[in-house]
């Protein structure tokens, strides 16, 4: 009796230490102490040592999928200067803007994963997470961005929910044609097999542009799906090849498209896209990269879009840069413009002469370099040289944008 409650005092009191220190060294100073006093026994101090120790790690022990859950985030600081048109009918804009992001994703198990991410920005444009400073210091909005589950099963990746970007869950696309600020709402399939150096991959995906939320309205889909090939050429150098198609519904586009260079409702949108990039591990690296789009539908004539490019370095640690030269054409209804880069636009390119927009009915040049100044920590400057493509300006446009970006 005595014994047990010896052990039940030494335990309660070595239990209540542990609680207010992790130290391991203080927690055997304290049973040396009551060996000392005669209270317990060598004996009983290493059996209430053990003890302890094993409900200390019980008590700590989370669930696999806590332990497996990865926070990250960043922050973006941006100046973006618009200069005038030079025809003077529309004027010079300087924006400081920000864009802030944080997520996290959890391994759950048998293969399922889930993920999340809220987003600076607002809602009238998919295309941008941007905010403005501006409002005279009032609070921001701060939005879900991402809610997605993946599930891994006989080598088929199945995602769905509000979907990470379309170029970080499998498919191999261009910017230009689809925003990488874009999380599409709705399911996709991704399966890849190995044939010899090569990996081939067959990609679909439905995604709703607009829900059936009353009797009166359709249920408005994009689907869309894509076979890749990737090769090794030689040790250095690796060949990806893409070839995909998308089909957008006209009603779909008539309620949601909040820029307007495609043509008035009634042009239907179904874009086949041919992606290729060749990437070369020779000095800093190299890799040459194009996109032909041609729009299927019948009562489309401005139809098609070209992306070209060279890009050299890579970013990714201290000291690291990258540069990067691209051409951009895309012809006002090439591809549905509300999925196309929020940065790359054009006085004229909706068919109004003083308003700076993006979307289709663009062309031009992207010049930029970025550099590591640490490894979480990376600057970037952008020049945009724009015009309309159809000629309704008839002048060049130069967009500069300089940021700051904090990884954590």
């Amino acid at each position: 009796m005595k014994n047990n409650m010896t052990k039940a005092l030494g335990l309660g009191v070595l239990a209540g230490f542990a609680a207010m220190s992790a130290e391991a060294g203080e927690n055997s100073s304290l049973l040396k102490k009551l060996v000392e006093k005669g209270v317990i026994t060598e004996g009983e101090a290493a059996v209430l040592a053990e003890e302890a120790n094993n409900e200390w790690n019980d008590a700590a022990a989370l669930p696999s999928w806590v332990q497996s859950l990865t926070l990250k985030g960043d922050l973006r600081l941006r100046y973006d200067h618009t200069h005038d048109n030079p025809s003077g009918l529309g004027g010079a804009e300087d924006r400081w803007r920000y864009r802030f992001r944080f997520g996290g994703t959890a391994n759950m198990q048998n293969g399922v994963k889930t993920g999340f991410r809220l987003a600076s920005g607002g809602t009238s444009d998919i295309g941008s997470t941007n905010t403005t400073f501006d409002g005279g210091f009032a609070r921001d909005n701060f939005y879900l961005d991402q809610a997605w589950a993946q599930m891994d099963v006989s080598g088929v990746t199945m995602i769905g929910g509000k979907n990470p970007n379309f170029e970080k869950t499998g498919w191999f696309v261009s910017k230009a044609l689809f925003d990488g600020d874009i999380t599409p709402e709705g399911f996709e399939l991704h399966y890849s097999t190995e044939s010899g150096s090569s990996d081939v991959g067959f990609h679909a995906g439905a995604y709703f542009v607009q829900g059936e939320d009353d009797p009166s309205k359709t249920l408005d889909l994009l689907t869309m799906a894509q076979i890749t090939a990737k090769t090794s050429l030689s040790d250095t150098t690796g060949l990806t090849l893409g070839l995909g198609v998308y089909n957008v519904e006209d009603e779909g586009i008539d309620e949601t498209s909040s820029r307007s260079g495609n043509s008035a409702s009634g042009v239907g949108y179904t874009p086949v896209f041919i992606d290729a990039a060749l990437s070369m591990k020779t000095g800093p690296g190299v890799k040459l990269y194009a996109t032909y789009v041609n729009n299927q539908e019948s009562s489309a004539t401005d139809d098609t879009g070209l992306i070209a490019g060279i890009k050299f370095g890579s970013a990714k640690k201290a000291g690291q840069w990258e540069a990067k030269i691209e051409y951009r054409s895309l012809e006002k209804d090439a591809v549905w413009d509300e999925l196309t880069d929020s940065d790359f636009g054009a006085f004229g390119a909706n068919g109004s002469v003083d308003t700076y927009k993006s979307g289709t009915n663009v062309e031009g040049t992207i010049v930029q370099g970025k550099y590591m100044i640490y490894d979480n920590v990376q600057t970037a400057l952008t020049l945009l040289t724009t015009e309309s493509e159809d000629g309704t300006d008839g002048e060049t446009n130069n967009r500069i944008q300089a940021d700051i970006i904090f990884k954590f």
